[in-house]
């Protein structure tokens, strides 16, 4: 009898350990999504902490063009071109004030065709 409590109470224990452990690796987990963006053929003017140059951006085929005032890790513009990218964000813990709490990684571009975007904004 006493020798199943010992049995039971070390598989208690290791359980308890193995749950506190995984448990621990979760809170450090930070939320990552990927996303395709179109990005228009040129920047445009935009104002955010101070004086910059946005991306114009749509997602999955959306009818309005968006300013985008964050940097995309690894993706090189070229103006007078139109991308379709996949991206990642990924939430920065404790960010700088003033700055994205997203970070934008580029995993791969999907196209990049030389042409003026339409419905740009003004």
């Amino acid at each position: 009898m006493e020798t199943k409590k010992r049995f039971f109470r070390v598989i208690l224990i290791a359980f308890s350990v193995i749950l506190f452990f995984a448990s621990c690796e979760n809170s450090n987990d930070v939320s990552e999504i990927e996303k395709t963006y179109i990005i228009a053929s040129k920047q445009i003017d935009c104002q955010g902490v101070g004086p910059q140059k946005c991306f114009l951006i749509k997602e999955n085929q959306q009818e309005s063009w968006q300013n985008f005032y964050s940097a995309i890790s690894g993706f090189e513009y070229e103006e007078g071109f139109e991308y379709e990218i996949l991206v990642s964000e990924k939430e920065i813990e404790n960010p700088p004030q003033d700055s994205s709490s997203i970070a934008y990684t580029l995993i791969k571009v999907i196209s990049k065709v030389e042409k003026t975007s339409e419905n740009l904004p003004n």
